[in-house]
C-alpha cells in the first residue's frame, strides 16, 4: 500500500530533523520538504554577518541522532554549523526530497477527503501550484523574517542600507561611516569585527534601544585530545551532552519569582554590573546597565564587545532614530550622524507565527483568526491545535525556553509528532486531532505557571505579543520536564478518525513507568548542580504528570 503523503514546510533545523526522524522512527519516506530559499539550514543559511555564531555549546546544539565529535570550538560559527546540517541532509538522503524556492501560501483542510490542499509559489518564476497531502508539518520557525524599522525618509538614503540577517557582503565598509541600529545578540557579535573592517579612518555609530544582561564568555577551542575522547570513548559524548543539558536547565531556576530565584538573579545582576564597571567606558556605563529583572530577556554573551566601545571611532547612543536623509540619520535628541552605510540589527518578526501561510482547518476556521481571538498564538504542548487535524507545528507556541538549545526542544516535538502520527501513517487512521478540552487544560496550566516567572515581570521582549502582552514563546518549566511530558502521548486527549469513526488507543503499559524512571535516574545521576534535592522534587513532579499516559513509542 502506498505511503501517505507528508509535507514539511521549512528547511531549517526543525524541518530537517523531522525529515530524518520520519525515516528513522517510522520508516516513512513519502515526504516532501518545501523550502522558500535555495538551501537548507534556516537561520544558519540566511544569517551571514561577520562573526555570526551560536550561543549554545556545540555538543548540545546538534541532533541526538547525528553526533559530531570534532566540533572545533565550544560555540560554533555559522559556517561550521551549516556544514553540519548539510552533512545530516546528505547522510539521510533528504536533499532529493526537497523542493527549494517554494513558498507555502495557503493550507486548507478537506474534511471529507481527510487531507490538506496546499498552495505554493515558485520564488523564481512566480508560478502557483496546488498540491495535496494527508499530513502537514510546519517547520517555518520565527528567526528568519527580519524586522525592519519604519523610519521616515529611509527610501531617500543614498548609501547602502540592509538588515544584518540579510548581510550584503558586496558593500565595502573600509573608511566608511557606518550606523548600526540595535544592540541585541547579532549586533554584539558583528560590531567588534565591523569596527576593525571600517579601519581608523571610518567610524561606527550604534543607536541602542535597551540594555542587556551581558555575560563575559570566551570561545575555547577543543583540543585534539578532547575530540579523540568524544570519538573513541564509549558514551563519552552522550554523557557530556547530559551534563550540558543539566547545566542549561539549571539556569531556569533563576527565572522563578521566589526568594531563591531572587538570590540567583541578584548574582546575575551583580556579575553584569561588575563586568560593565570593569570593561566599559565611563561615558557608556549607564546606557549599558539594564534596569529590568535578569532573565526577562535572553542574556547576551560576549568577550570583546565592551572593550570595542573604547575605540575613538566607536560611538554609542540611546537616542532614537526618527529620520533618515540622503547621507545621515537624525535622532529624537536632535543629533545628526553622517552615514555611508546603515545596518538594521533590529531582530525578527517573531510574533508573526507561520507567516505568510494562511491555514484553514475544519469548518473553515482560520488559524490566525483563532490566535488573534486568543490574544496570541497557542497550541497543545506547543505542537497541535484543535480543529486543525494532521497539522503539526515545530518550534511552536510556548515550547521553548530562554536559555536552552532549540534543537533539543525541536527534537522533543519531532519525536512527539512521530508518535502521534503512527496511527495515521502506520495503522490506517485518516486523521488525529487534539480535543478542545485537552487543549484548554494544557494552555491554562502553561499560562498559570508563566505568572510566577520572570518573563512576565514587565520588560518588552520578542517572547511577548507586543499588543496583548501574552507570552507566546516560553515553556514554563525546565526542558527536561518538557521532554518527559512529550515522551508518551495521552491518547485520551485526542480524537483519532478511522473509517469515518473515532477510535481509541490502548492505555498505560508498565514499560512506560520503567522508561520514565530510567530517564529520571539518568538526568539525576549526572547532575552537577548543588540543588539536587530541588531537581529530584521537580523530576518526581514531572513523572507524576505523565503517569497513566499510554506507552506509544514509534
Amino acid at each position: 500500500m502506498e505511503q501517505k503523503r507528508v509535507f514539511i514546510i521549512g528547511g531549517g533545523v526543525s524541518g530537517l530533523g523531522m525529515a530524518v526522524q520520519l525515516q528513522r522512527l517510522l520508516g516513512h519516506s513519502n515526504f516532501t520538504l518545501f523550502e522558500k530559499s535555495d538551501n537548507i539550514g534556516g537561520t544558519w543559511w540566511h544569517n551571514r554577518y561577520p562573526a555570526c555564531a551560536c550561543d549554545i555549546p556545540s555538543h548540545f546544539y546538534s541532533y541526538s541522532f547525528h553526533l559530531k565529535p570534532d566540533w572545533t570550538t565550544t560555540y560554533p560559527g555559522r559556517d561550521e554549523l551549516h556544514n553540519y546540517f548539510m552533512s545530516v541532509a546528505e547522510k539521510y538522503d533528504v536533499l532529493r526530497r526537497c523542493e527549494f524556492n517554494q513558498m507555502c501560501l495557503k493550507l486548507v483542510w478537506d474534511d471529507k477527503r481527510q487531507l490538506w490542499v496546499c498552495t505554493f509559489k515558485d520564488m523564481n518564476t512566480g508560478k502557483i501550484s496546488v498540491r495535496e497531502a494527508e499530513v502537514v508539518v510546519s517547520a517555518i520557525g520565527t528567526l528568519d523574517r527580519p524586522s525592519y524599522p519604519e523610519i521616515e525618509g529611509a527610501s531617500s538614503f543614498k548609501g547602502s542600507i540592509f538588515h544584518s540577517a540579510r548581510w550584503d557582503a558586496t558593500v565595502q565598509v573600509e573608511n566608511k561611516n557606518v550606523v548600526v541600529l540595535g544592540n541585541g545578540a547579532s549586533a554584539t557579535q558583528f560590531v567588534p569585527k565591523l569596527l576593525r573592517q571600517v579601519g581608523p579612518k571610518g567610524s561606527v555609530t550604534q543607536l541602542v534601544k535597551s540594555a542587556h544582561y551581558w555575560t563575559k564568555r570566551g570561545n575555547p577551542r577543543y583540543s585534539e585530545g578532547f575530540k579523540a575522547l568524544m570519538r573513541y570513548v564509549p558514551f563519552a559524548q552522550r554523557m557530556y551532552r547530559v551534563w550540558l543539558a543539566w547545566e542549561l536547565d539549571s539556569v531556569f531556576y533563576s527565572f522563578l519569582m521566589t526568594p531563591n530565584g531572587a538570590v540567583m538573579r541578584k548574582k546575575i545582576r551583580d556579575a553584569t554590573y561588575n563586568y560593565i564597571e570593569k570593561e566599559a567606558p565611563e561615558e557608556y556605563k549607564e546606557i549599558l546597565k539594564p534596569d529590568y529583572e535578569p532573565g526577562c530577556k535572553r542574556r547576551v554573551n560576549t568577550l570583546d564587545y565592551l572593550k570595542t566601545l573604547h575605540a575613538p571611532n566607536m560611538h554609542l547612543s540611546k537616542d532614537r532614530a526618527v529620520r533618515i536623509t540622503e547621507h545621515a540619520i537624525e535622532t529624537e535628541g536632535k543629533k545628526r550622524y553622517e552615514a555611508d552605510v546603515i545596518i538594521y540589527a533590529t531582530g525578527f518578526l517573531t510574533q508573526r507565527w507561520l507567516y505568510p501561510v494562511e491555514v484553514v482547518g475544519r469548518d473553515d476556521r482560520d488559524l490566525q483568526a483563532v490566535w488573534n481571538n486568543a490574544g496570541g498564538a497557542e497550541a497543545y504542548k506547543g505542537t497541535v491545535v484543535t480543529d486543525f487535524p494532521n497539522f503539526f507545528i515545530l518550534y511552536g507556541p510556548n515550547a521553548a525556553t530562554g536559555q536552552h538549545s532549540v534543537i533539543f526542544h525541536s527534537e522533543c516535538q519531532i519525536n512527539y509528532s512521530c508518535r502521534l502520527l503512527r496511527p495515521v501513517l502506520k495503522e490506517n487512521a485518516s486523521s488525529i486531532m487534539v480535543k478542545p478540552d485537552a487543549q484548554k487544560r494544557d494552555l491554562a496550566w502553561v499560562h498559570d505557571k508563566l505568572k510566577g516567572l520572570v518573563f512576565n515581570s514587565g520588560c518588552q521582549s520578542w517572547w511577548m505579543d507586543p499588543v496583548t502582552k501574552k507570552n507566546t514563546f516560553i515553556y514554563p518549566d525546565p526542558m527536561f520536564k518538557y521532554w518527559l511530558r512529550t515522551i508518551f502521548p495521552n491518547w485520551s486527549d485526542f480524537d483519532i478518525i478511522k473509517n469515518r469513526r473515532r477510535v481509541s488507543r490502548r492505555s498505560w503499559s508498565t514499560l512506560a513507568g520503567i522508561s520514565l524512571l530510567a530517564g529520571g535516574v539518568t538526568v539525576t545521576v549526572f547532575s552537577t548542580n548543588s540543588k539536587v534535592s530541588q531537581h529530584v522534587t521537580d523530576l518526581i513532579t514531572a513523572l507524576t504528570a505523565t503517569w497513566k499516559q499510554p506507552l506509544f513509542a514509534p
